[in-house]
């Protein structure tokens, strides 16, 4: 019954009702103000139009996650190098965070192409 008071709501607010339906739940897919997303999940769906476009989410969705990731351990051994002292371990470290950037640049540069 609340995602049918929350469809109602969006209505009203000027969102269209799609055709197309969710994925996960088959509600009615929304789009307002350029976002297409379910109303009952509450989460952004998005809609492709072959095979080629699918292929494409799916690999910046992919990168994505990778970067996520990377961030996450940039940010690791951002601290495991505040607190390190021997030469070797904090060379060690440094490589692997000029490593991961240079990643992080090849995924951005993807994304973007």
């Amino acid at each position: 019954m609340n995602e049918i008071k929350r469809m109602a709501d969006l209505l009203k607010s000027g969102a269209i009702m799609l055709s197309e339906s969710c994925p996960v739940c088959s509600t009615p897919l929304f789009e307002f103000k350029g976002e297409v997303f379910c109303a009952k999940c509450n989460k952004p769906v998005a809609i492709v139009k072959g095979l080629k476009e699918e292929e494409k989410l799916r690999v910046n969705q992919a990168l994505s996650l990778l970067e996520q990731n990377l961030i996450k351990k940039i940010w690791e051994a951002n601290i495991a190098l505040k607190e390190e002292n021997a030469p070797e371990k904090l060379s060690r470290l440094t490589e692997m965070i000029s490593n991961w950037l240079t990643i992080l640049e090849k995924i951005k540069r993807i994304k973007s192409e």
